[in-house]
């Protein structure tokens, strides 16, 4: 008897799992809850605003907002602010009722960042109190960057956001350029807009280089991989309009908006200033490339004209297509061209073959 119960202690103790099956028995089950097959229902994507009826920053995802320093970024997220709080702003619209946003700007004075409050709420023209409701905006330029994740998850579990918006991302690690911090930090934001099911919008600067629009360091290019949507806001100094575009989409792309400050400093919609402002660069290029070409045509003309006079008034017309041919490094059949074009506007004149600078001369010859 008591050998019998000692075998079966025995032999159920070599039928237990062991702690490495243990933990790859809990992998397999995790790994088949995200097996996605032809069965698997997926809830449909949920857009936290719309332009033009595309949208963008889907809620479950994370997302990006780039462009240069001083160059517009916050002054385009006050618009999303505002289509947030009362439904539209512009051609932006909110994709969601009445949502809690969640903003943590990383970089500005603390009356900076008042001003974020202060002008939605002027531009909404919605009551101070609905506004501090559903829109919570901190100043934590002096936390630092071991800290902000832990505020993050804090805020998150507190407020119960649909939307979170990080204005200066890169206070979030030590250097933009570490590798793993910035794989770990994306990671981490990825999971709590996934497990959340809320839209996080990162904001990030632009490389120095006026020609480069990739995001800072190993930070950005890792958002940049895994974000839904990527915003770049591009300012005109010369008229002072700031254009949103979509730089980088999963799906549709978002149109482009533009936004500027009025005289008394209110922002207001700028895409008639931006069309027409587009259309006099359109012409005063159209301009240039022709009073370009008008110059080019003068010293073929001239040089034609040269050619001529120093063959005593008349030269044949094979004779001057091979010069100007040489002269100008062009193909046969251009400067065959232009030289009819010549002479249909009386610039020079053929007889029989010959070219000269006046009727009177083509005659003679």
């Amino acid at each position: 008897m008591g050998n019998t119960i000692s075998d079966n202690i025995v032999g159920q103790a070599l039928a237990a799992p062991s702690d490495e099956e243990r933990v790859q028995q809990e992998r397999r089950q995790v790994l088949a809850s995200m097996r996605v097959a032809s069965g698997t229902e997926v809830p449909p994507e949920v857009p936290a605003l719309t332009v033009d009826g595309v949208g963008l920053f889907a809620l479950g995802d994370i997302h990006g907002l780039k462009g240069k320093q001083k160059c517009g970024k916050t002054t385009a997220l006050k618009v999303c602010l505002a289509a947030w709080m009362q439904g539209r702003q512009f051609r932006v619209t909110s994709g969601l009722e009445a949502p809690h946003v969640l903003y943590m700007d990383t970089e500005q004075k603390r009356s900076d960042v008042k001003l974020i409050v202060t002008d939605v709420i002027r531009m909404t023209g919605l009551d101070a109190q609905y506004v501090d409701d559903h829109l919570q905006v901190y100043a934590l330029r002096r936390r630092d960057f071991n800290q902000l994740l832990d505020d993050l998850r804090l805020l998150i579990g507190d407020y119960q956001p649909q939307v979170v918006v990080i204005d200066g991302i890169v206070e979030f690690v030590a250097s933009f350029n570490d590798e793993s911090m910035a794989k770990q930090l994306i990671h981490e934001l990825l999971t709590i807009s996934e497990e959340r099911r809320l839209a996080m919008v990162c904001v990030l600067h632009t490389n120095k280089a006026d020609d480069d629009h990739n995001m800072r360091g190993h930070l950005g290019t890792m958002l940049a991989q895994k974000a839904g949507t990527v915003l770049e806001c591009k300012k005109d100094r010369g008229s002072g309009v700031i254009t949103v575009a979509c730089s980088d989409a999963r799906h549709a792309e978002m149109p482009d908006w533009s936004i500027m400050f009025s005289e008394d400093g209110t922002i207001v919609d700028a895409d008639e200033r931006r069309r027409q402002a587009l259309e006099q660069r359109r012409a005063d290029l159209q301009q240039r490339r022709q009073e370009a070409q008008a110059e080019k045509q003068k010293e073929r003309l001239d040089y034609a004209l040269l050619c001529i006079r120093d063959h005593g008034g008349s030269i044949s017309r094979k004779q001057l297509t091979e010069i100007l041919v040489k002269k100008f490094e062009l193909e046969r059949n251009t400067v065959s061209k232009f030289i009819s074009s010549q002479i249909a506007e009386k610039a020079l004149y053929e007889v029989d073959k010959n070219i000269s600078a006046s009727p009177d001369t083509a005659l003679a010859f």
